[in-house]
Formats: C-alpha cells, structure tokens, sequence
C-alpha cells in the first residue's frame, strides 16, 4: 500500500478545519514519526469575506426627439420688427388729430353771414312754404320755382315788402295765378323788417333753396343791400314792378 507524504495530510486536515468540517488530531504517521502534541489545537482559518455585489447600471435615459423645424411664417413674425412703446401714446392719440385736422377743413364760419342771417329769419316763412322751400299753403321755392315765379329778384324784394295785400297787381308774380288763390295770404314785412333783412331771406331762397345759380350781377346787389351797402331805391324797380304800377316813391316808403 502506497503512503501517503505527510505534508499532504497535514494540508488536508488544514482545510478541512478551515472549512470546519471537524478538527480531528492528526493521525500519527504510520512511517514511525513524531506524533503531534495532543495539547495543540489547530486554528481555524477566517472565513472568506462575501464579494460585495456588483450595483445594478442606472437605466439608459431616452434619446430626445430632434426639435421640430419652426415653420416660415413663426419665423417671419418673430423677424418682425415691434412697434417701440414711445410709438404708443402716439397712435393712441390719432384719432384726436384726425378730429382737429378734420375741423380745420370745414370754412371758417364768417361774421355776420347774409345767407346764415337768411336762413333763421326764413324759418317763419317754413310754415308756409315749407322748411326746405317745397311747399305747403304758399307756392313752392325749390328747385327753381322761385325764379320762375319772380325772374328779377327786385320784383321779388317788392313782393315780401309790400305783401299780397299791397302788391298793385292780380297775380302771383310771373305765374298766371291769382295772388289770393293761396291757402295763406303773404304778409308784407316792410313795416317788421328793413331792407336789408329782407334782402337776406330773398339771397337765401333764391341761392340756397331754388339750388339755381345766381347771376352775377344779380347776387353781386343782394349782397350789396343784404350787407347795408345798397338800398332798394337805388337798385330800382323790376319790369313785373312797373308793369303793377309800383312807382319809384313805393321803392322809399
């Protein structure tokens, strides 16, 4: 039988006291050699320590999407240049300058205007002849009636100073109608108002209501007299006035 070296057994017994699957006493060597003293005790070889654990890897994070491309128009607006906050205050006050640029076109109403003048001493007359000289209990004036009726304003001027009542003749001035054939009888106003008032409501019916324009020499004396630069007598009688029989004394009384 074949022996076995005794640095072999020693090893084994080694790790099996290691291992800790008993400490038993070396058996004495079967060559004659050298027991080990009973009184030593082997000593145990310490544990192997644990192999810490190897930590887990942290998860991938996700790839981010590529950006959208931004489209041309977000891109054309965010080029465009902003209006600056001085600019503010001033188109918030545009529309006021337009308010005053746009008074400032309209005519400067002139003092003392004889057609202004004419038209608020006509308003009486409106309960007749109508507010715009269309016609009501007295003849019409609008649309070139009063020229018709009265070709030469001077007759006309006769007309409203002496009334139906004192015009010498029949008819209603150039129309072939009776002068009383009205609903209302026209008033003279010679005695409530002068020549020169009378000349602005006859300015203003004859420029302003008839819508027929005015000859030249003939707006150039109303405005003569409805100024007080003229008076009837030396503008002088009209041919439908002498045709009545009015003479030059009518014209200065």
């Amino acid at each position: 039988m074949t022996e076995i070296p005794e640095h072999l057994l020693q090893r084994s017994r080694e790790r099996r006291a290691a291992l800790g699957l008993g400490g038993d006493a070396p058996a004495p060597a079967s060559g004659g050699g050298e027991a080990a003293p009973s009184g030593s005790a082997v000593t145990p070889a310490a544990p192997a320590s644990p192999t810490p654990a190897t930590p887990a890897a942290p998860p991938a994070e996700p790839t981010p999407e590529p950006p959208k491309p931004v489209p041309a128009y977000v891109q054309a607006a965010q080029r465009r240049r902003r209006i600056p906050l001085w600019a503010m205050p001033v188109l918030a006050g545009l529309p006021l300058w337009g308010y005053v640029y746009v008074r400032t076109l309209d005519p400067v109403p002139v003092e003392n205007d004889p057609i202004a003048l004419g038209a608020e001493l006509f308003v009486p007359c409106g309960a007749c002849h109508g507010g715009s000289g269309q016609g009501a209990g007295a003849p019409p004036i609008a649309d070139g009636a009063v020229q018709a009726s009265w070709p030469d304003f001077r007759d006309q001027l006769m007309w409203v100073k002496l009334g139906a009542e004192g015009w010498p003749g029949d008819t209603y001035g150039a129309e072939d109608i009776s002068k009383d054939a009205n609903s209302s009888i026209m008033p003279g106003y010679g005695a409530s108002m002068s020549e020169q008032e009378i000349a602005q409501v006859v300015l203003y019916e004859r420029r302003e209501l008839s819508e027929e324009e005015v000859p030249e020499g003939e707006e150039d004396v109303l405005l003569a007299i409805a100024n007080g630069e003229m008076t009837f007598a030396e503008a002088g009688l009209g041919p439908l006035s002498e045709e009545a029989g009015l003479s030059e004394a009518d014209l200065e009384g």
